[in-house]
């Protein structure tokens, strides 16, 4: 196996200029499905899906070390294959409280992505509840779990970032009557979601950043802008479908889902709905903090957008940004039609380059240490190659890396093929062509990225 592993009821309520019924919840129910998921094999052994800082997760696994063998964990131990069911579990759990007798109970229906897990597993959850001494162990966390709710509001923006969309996206007044409310956990990683759970109530469901479980509020602030991204993009989708909703034809005539997506999991307008929720997130952080350098951020998640299946969320987002900049009116829904004559016009040339000579099994031994890379397509030439050498050990690879800066790359003439010489102290390594921070890439003419999983395996 030689695949390369790159990376990249509490209730505090808040009123703000909008008028909006805000509230932050850290509820009980909702902690104990997080708890409960991370105490799964999956749980513990997934990077990215539960979040594993200390000392609070030391404390969980601790506190339910006499539970760790009970059934209920295996029969939800789920996977990223299975994804539907662990998402599921961890959201529609907050439909659910105690009742008087300390038996979880369902208070209203909500079903997030249709399997029913809690409500079919309610018999063992309770049975946890009870063997676990649960209550105990949330009780005994309630100031740690106020302290985040207290913090959460002014560490993401939140004023700001309603003040911005209400601004370019200003909605109907009767849908200030709307409770709008996120639920947050310490133990959230991946995964966000935007759910309406009535008719009256929004909830999503973002993860939160280590700093602000650790309750360091002076980090720098390109880190907190970053941050906020995992709740802004979320609430976003409140302000751009129902604009979409309106605009559905138009799209479904000039957005042709196939040429944007790479299997990302999303379905017909929601693909749109994707690109224009992340394009609205750059034109925030780039007008409201100025003298960040939120180039740098921008870049970062338009790669990981591209990662998720949507190829072209970088000149997406280019062009949302220029239509803004030329708007007179900076109100979002204007933009929609020359948005969509742009991605109806361009959409045919949208291809993702690939590596045609990468290799994800055989290691190379490479002539003069001299790399050849060879594309499915002309790409755009630069004078500067930013590549990452991961450490193999027999074949395994550990956890070192190296940032590699190329000077002078030799470009063929049909900018197909590139050539330079690598210089690294690994004797096995893997060599990627995707460095998160930099505001460099190998991208095609048509300025799409390189496939993200485009790599080379070298032996000396």
């Amino acid at each position: 196996m030689k695949k390369i592993i790159i990376c990249f009821l509490l209730i505090f309520s808040i009123k703000t200029f909008s008028q909006k019924n805000i509230k932050i919840e850290l509820t009980e129910s909702y902690e104990l499905g997080n708890i409960i998921l991370a105490l799964t094999e999956y749980g513990r052994t997934d990077p990215w899906d539960v979040q594993k800082i200390p000392p609070y997760y030391e404390e969980i696994i601790k506190y339910f070390e006499p539970v760790k063998n009970h059934p209920l964990l295996e029969k939800v131990n789920y996977s990223r294959e299975k994804w539907k069911n662990f998402l599921g579990f961890r959201t529609d759990i907050y439909a659910f409280s105690f009742d008087s007798s300390g038996k979880l109970k369902r208070d209203f229906p909500f079903n997030s992505f249709g399997p029913q897990e809690v409500d079919d597993h309610l018999g063992p959850i309770n049975d946890f509840i009870q063997k676990s001494n649960y209550r105990i162990f949330y009780k005994n966390h309630k100031k740690y779990y106020d302290q985040i709710i207290k913090n959460y509001k002014d560490y993401y923006f939140i004023d700001k970032s309603f003040s911005f969309l209400d601004k370019i996206a200003p909605q109907p007044s009767r849908d200030l009557k709307k409770n709008y409310i996120i639920a947050i956990s310490p133990l959230v990683g991946g995964q966000n979601c935007h759910r309406d759970i009535d008719s009256l109530t929004t909830v999503d469901f973002p993860n939160i950043d280590k700093d602000l479980i650790l309750g360091k509020m002076t980090v720098n602030m390109s880190g907190r802008i970053s941050a906020n991204h995992s709740i802004f993009t979320e609430m976003n989708h409140g302000y751009v479908n129902p604009i979409s909703s309106k605009y559905s034809q138009m799209i479904a005539e000039n957005f042709d889902p196939q040429k944007w997506d790479k299997n990302s999991g999303y379905k017909g307008i929601n693909i749109f709905n994707e690109y224009m929720t992340w394009a609205v997130y750059d034109l925030f952080i780039n007008e409201n903090f100025p003298k960040e350098k939120t180039d740098s951020i921008s870049n970062v998640y338009s790669k990981q957008n591209i990662t998720r299946g949507f190829t072209a969320q970088n000149i997406f987002s280019k062009k949302l940004s220029d239509l803004y900049q030329k708007s007179t009116s900076k109100k979002l829904e204007e933009l929609y039609s020359p948005m969509l004559r742009w991605c109806k016009s361009i959409e045919n040339n949208i291809s993702q380059p690939q590596l045609l000579n990468a290799d994800s099994k055989n290691f190379i031994t490479l002539e003069n240490q001299t790399v050849i890379l060879n594309f499915s397509e002309p790409m755009k030439t630069s004078d500067i190659l930013e590549v990452t050498a991961y450490e193999f050990q027999n074949g395994k690879q550990t956890k070192n890396s190296q940032l590699l800066t190329i000077e002078n790359p030799a470009w063929s003439k049909d900018q197909k093929t590139v050539r330079f010489k690598v210089n690294t102290e690994y004797n096995e390594y893997a060599l990627g062509f995707h460095h998160w921070k930099s505001l460099k890439g190998l991208y095609s003419k048509n300025n799409i990225l390189l496939n993200n999983n485009s790599y080379i395996l070298v032996k000396k």
